[in-house]
């Protein structure tokens, strides 16, 4: 087994709770990423591991030669701090591979505090680009998780120049906003989805002006099947498949699609697709964002499978009614059909008397109501399911049995290049009668449980006598020791190190910052009673660098910063670049990691959008020089967060909900951006950014949803307002 590719190639894969995760291992996983519960991990809603099962796990995992990612990927409380690096020292001694972290704090602290750590920065982070990319791999990141938004140039100038490994997301859910910056379920219900705990109002109904009632925000499903080879002609290394939250079946499907794709030189059938399909299907897939394709499906929000048939005919009874349906698939009892009149799902049947009555055709008794004509789709195919999750990897081993007389017996056990070997503890004496055969050798060594399966043999007998016992007892000793050595060659070989230093001695008193930041989109607001504002923030619609420069100029005697967009490719940043050259005077609001080395620290303000959630990274900022940070939207009354020398604000403005990268303009209006039809919205109002007009063509151009209620922050802190 293996190629060029598949070795070169890691193919990571998602874990809720054990089963999953064995359904990774048995579909040929390279590595698999899970959380703790309780564990800081971003998938909170669900099963996860525990501290109970996590060093069996990791032990599971390195003996088939698979990593172990742990998730570390929320927002960290000042409070927490000790309790992570308890989970870490504990996740440790379990030997787990690496971390995925987002607090860029935290992150701070484990490099200091652990050496040797290999942390991995999430897609949280919102790396989208090479300068984001830069600044978190000089901090020792070794690997990122980029962003689902990266285009494939940013990939390839990552790859060009920077060490790290890179990872990309290449089947499941595809999040509406960007991750790290939606703030939907947070502040709208107070669970976050930076803390784990998104309650994932994207899939709710919507109404666009009053409208249609529709899933507008809820995504399709991305495959990226047909992407592999530009993602790993870019330089991705490892491919992430997307689904903690989803049933083992689905991580089964998954991963033992992409193994057998990547075992054939990436190539693929449309039946590989449908089996995935049948697994997970949320309105048929798209490529992520690389094709331009349209990434919502309003009319369902859930699981659709794959269409099979329809309803015939419908006899109704006094309590069940004889349903026939028309399906070239093959139905048996155990299969979940979803039914449909045109786009809208009407029930989910799971029939249990289902008979076949003819080419095609089928029939069951329900007591649901169903109606002639009914699409059939199928969302559980149980044949497909048990197939897949009857699967199981084993590690073929070759044994060599040595018995001569006046000896030990001698079994030398080899797999994957590890090689042991076990004596008795008695001495073989010659055999009066049934002396040890090659059959019972062979019988003996088969004998090896789920995890290992016997290839080859090799005996080199005497006439002696060995009890079968004590070769089966010989046996147990010889899998066993495989098996630790296995473990142990599969584990880093660089132990971690805790440092024995108190890093942990940040101020805690509470500041009194009366000072503000004013944002604005129009000179024209600024007047006599917001002149006198500490901070000005430039908050275009359009990044116009004439207008930019003029607004600079108007008020060269203020300090005035550029908010930044949150995304941003190579064009937008010379764009940027060539703005600030040209306007000595004219600073940054951050919102994303690129953007930190733009200008000088002095010139720089934290945005919200960076998530500052804890002292931990208000002092890592403020080690770097920066003084002027704006807490979390989801921090805002959080007294303790402090810092000396630092002036720390909270945002008081509209609160920018969730940021998009799809045009929702194009998406549902059909509209252009030389004729956009920009509109506000009925309960939340749309903003939109356009960023860098270049020969005409919009360069990069995203959006955000705005509540209509500003927040209140903490009146011992300085203010970001607008106006």
């Amino acid at each position: 087994m293996g190629n060029k590719i598949s070795e070169k190639i890691e193919l990571l894969a998602p874990a809720g709770n054990y089963q999953s995760f064995m359904a990774a291992i048995n579909g040929g996983a390279d590595a698999i990423y899970l959380g703790l519960s309780g564990g800081f991990n971003a998938r909170g809603n669900i099963e996860n591991f525990t501290t109970e099962n996590l060093k069996e796990t990791v032990e599971k995992a390195h003996l088939f030669g698979v990593k172990i990612y742990l998730t570390l990927n929320t927002l960290i409380k000042d409070e927490e701090i000790e309790d992570v690096l308890d989970l870490v020292r504990f996740a440790n001694e379990c030997k787990v591979d690496a971390f995925i972290v987002q607090d860029i704090g935290l992150a701070n602290l484990l490099f200091q505090k652990f050496k040797n750590i290999e942390l991995h920065a999430s897609t949280q982070m919102g790396a989208s680009n090479l300068e984001g990319v830069k600044f978190l791999e000089g901090l020792g990141f070794k690997r990122v998780v980029l962003a689902r938004e990266t285009p494939l140039s940013e990939i390839r100038r990552i790859k060009d120049n920077t060490n790290v490994d890179i990872e990309y997301f290449i089947q499941g859910a595809l999040c509406v906003g960007f991750s790290g910056n939606c703030y939907l379920c947070s502040l709208l219900s107070g669970a976050s989805g930076n803390r784990g705990k998104c309650k994932q109002f994207c899939r709710l109904g919507y109404k666009i002006n009053g409208g249609k009632e529709g899933y507008y925000l809820s995504t399709k499903d991305f495959c990226m099947l047909p992407s592999l080879k530009e993602l790993i002609d870019a330089g991705v290394t490892s491919l992430k498949i997307e689904g903690r939250a989803r049933r083992p079946a689905y991580v089964a499907s998954a991963v033992q699609t992409y193994r057998k794709v990547l075992e054939n030189e990436l190539k693929y059938s449309q039946e590989d697709i449908t089996n995935l399909k049948k697994v997970f299907n949320r309105g048929d897939y798209i490529s992520g964002y690389f094709k331009g394709e349209k990434i919502i499906y309003s009319a369902v929000q859930n699981h659709i499978g794959i269409e099979i048939g329809k309803i015939l005919d419908v006899k109704k009874g006094k309590r069940f009614n004889e349903v026939i349906l028309s399906s070239s698939h093959k139905l048996r009892a155990g299969d979940t059909l979803k039914l449909f009149d045109g786009e809208k799902e009407v029930m989910t049947v799971s029939p249990v008397d289902i008979k076949n009555i003819g080419k095609n055709k089928y029939l069951f008794t329900t007591t649901a109501s169903i109606n002639n004509g009914m699409l059939v789709r199928l969302i559980v195919d149980s044949a497909y399911e048990e197939e897949l999750l009857g699967k199981q990897r084993k590690i073929d081993f070759s044994a060599t049995m040595t018995a001569k007389i006046g000896k030990t017996a001698i079994l030398e056990l080899s797999a994957n290049g590890i090689k042991v070997k076990v004596e008795s503890e008695e001495i073989l004496s010659e055999a009066k009668s049934q002396p040890l055969s090659y059959k019972d050798c062979k019988t003996s060594l088969s004998k090896s449980g789920d995890e290992f399966e016997l290839v080859k043999l090799d005996c080199k007998l005497e006439n002696v006598f060995f009890r079968k016992g004590d070769l089966n007892n010989l046996r147990r000793e010889g899998l066993s020791k495989l098996r630790e050595a296995l473990i142990s060659s599969n584990e880093k070989q660089e132990k971690v190190i805790e440092i024995k230093e108190n890093l942990l001695d940040f101020t805690k008193k509470a500041l009194k910052n009366n000072k503000k930041i004013v944002f604005f989109d129009d000179y024209n607001k600024i007047n006599d009673n917001n002149i006198e504002f500490d901070y000005f923030v430039y908050s275009p619609s359009d990044y116009k660098k004439d207008e930019i420069k003029e607004i600079a100029r108007k008020l060269s005697d203020k300090k005035i910063f550029l908010d930044l967009p949150l995304i941003a490719t190579s064009q937008d940043i010379s764009y940027l670049k060539e703005i600030l050259k040209e306007c000595d005077n004219l600073g940054v609001y951050v919102t994303n990691y690129y953007g930190l080395n733009l200008t000088s620290p002095d010139k720089t303000i934290i945005g919200s959008e960076m998530n500052i959630f804890n002292s931990l990274s208000v002092s890592f900022y403020k080690e770097r020089g920066f003084d002027k940070i704006v807490l979390s939207k989801e921090d805002f009354l959080k007294d303790e967060i402090s810092a000396e020398n630092v002036e720390l604000f909270v945002d008081e403005r509209l609160p920018r909900l969730i940021y998009f990268k799809h045009c929702p303009f194009k998406e549902h209006f059909n509209s252009s951006c030389n004729a956009c039809k920009y509109k506000e919205g009925v309960k939340y109002s749309l903003g939109r950014e356009n960023f860098a007009l270049c020969r005409k063509r919009i360069i990069n151009c995203h959006f955000y949803l705005k509540e209509e209620i500003p927040l209140k922050g903490n009146s011992n802190l300085g203010k970001v307002v607008e106006i």
